[in-house]
């Protein structure tokens, strides 16, 4: 993820800075970051930024104006507001803004905006595997679980099952953590295709199942329970 935090005040940027950092080690992410302390930085930049944090007011110009010339540009980037001053809320959505934060920023309001952007284009998050020596590009939606095979791992789709040459831990730390969750040694599922479970099975909507370990079952049904907390309505 390719992310751009502009802001006149350094200690704000840096800040931001290292609540994203943060956020990318806890959630398995790679996010590479680019400061600006002008909007004319961040106008003359030529990268196509998945997300921008933008200050509302900046220097010389303002959020907004500079928020107004990118898309123009056609530039289609997730946009997060920054503000003192909460009554500019209302103009800041004419540039399809993401979200509002106020300042000084909240850690979990911040994260949580950024989970929230997260879970909407993991549908379409490509990962890179080697397969019979071969670079094979798959989208982390299409996984429904990744079983260990010694030194590599068995990466099982909907419909067919590719033999990787990553181990069970490498293709996990490029997968999102807050779906693909440990379940046994060997296993690791993606919450989005549990149909059920029992004490030591997960069953998977694929038809296949997965070993659900003794040692993971607490972890697994914490991290279940709060996926299912936060994507899924009761009725």
């Amino acid at each position: 993820m390719l992310a751009a935090l502009c802001d006149d005040d350094k200690f704000i940027t840096e800040k931001l800075k290292n609540l994203l950092l943060t956020y990318a080690k806890e959630n398995r992410i790679i996010i590479e970051i680019d400061e600006f302390q002008s909007g004319e930085g961040l106008l003359n930049s030529e990268i196509d930024y998945d997300i921008i944090v933008l200050d509302y007011q900046l220097g010389n110009t303002d959020g907004l104006t500079v928020a107004k010339e990118l898309r123009k540009r056609n530039v289609l980037s997730c946009i997060i507001f920054l503000t003192s001053y909460p009554h500019f809320m209302i103009d800041a959505f004419e540039v399809n803004t993401f979200r509002f934060l106020l300042k000084p920023i909240d850690k979990s309001k911040f994260f949580k905006a950024i989970d929230d952007y997260v879970k909407i284009i993991d549908a379409n998050y490509p990962i890179t595997v080697i397969q019979n020596k071969e670079l094979k590009k798959i989208n982390s939606n299409e996984i429904c679980f990744i079983e260990a095979d010694g030194k590599y791992s068995n990466i099982h789709l909907s419909d067919k099952i590719m033999h990787c040459s990553k181990t069970l831990s490498g293709v996990t730390k490029l997968l999102p953590a807050y779906c693909f969750v440990k379940t046994h040694r060997s296993y690791v599922v993606n919450l989005h295709y549990i149909k059920s479970y029992s004490s030591d099975t997960v069953y998977l909507s694929n038809g296949e199942a997965a070993y659900l370990s003794k040692n993971y079952q607490k972890s697994f049904r914490t991290s279940y329970m709060n996926f299912l907390e936060k994507n899924y309505v009761r009725l």
